[in-house]
């Protein structure tokens, strides 16, 4: 039976990573199993893991991540506090456009070569974070 879901909002760092990770294990998923391949489910599922990094990121800082999906505003915040954050925000601004609104247009087409790069970005940016804040990985260190 499915765990029931509370209204209270993830706020440890561990449920951020965990449902990062999920998401980001189920894009790279899809990308070796399905065929036709679903670049724009891929892409989407990339910025959802990512907007889930940079909420554990918050919470690290000690910031209450806000409920918006919007990944320039939240590298932003998190830019605050750790000026080196300079370096994805660019990757940030391309994947932001592969959050919710996306999944419903019916014409959009996103091509496998742009799908890659955004699964790239992604995983640059976890890169990133586990080198910049190791404290949102600590079973990894």
């Amino acid at each position: 039976m499915a765990k029931q879901r509370t209204n209270s909002p993830t706020n440890t760092t561990e449920d951020w990573v965990f449902l990062a990770e999920r998401d980001l294990a189920v894009a790279n998923h899809l990308a070796l199993t399905m065929h036709p391949i679903p670049t724009e489910i891929i892409a989407f599922f990339c910025q959802q893991a990512t907007e889930k990094y940079l909420k554990g990121v918050l919470v690290v800082l000690g910031e209450e991540p806000p409920f918006i999906h919007d990944l320039d505003i939240l590298c932003s915040m998190a830019l605050k506090h750790r000026p080196s954050f300079v370096s994805i925000s660019s990757l940030c601004v391309a994947i932001n456009y592969f959050s919710v609104q996306p999944r419903y247009d019916k014409g959009f087409d996103l091509s496998e070569e742009d799908m890659n790069i955004v699964l790239a970005h992604t995983k640059t940016i976890k890169e990133f974070l586990q080198k910049e804040v190791p404290e949102l990985f600590p079973q990894s260190s």
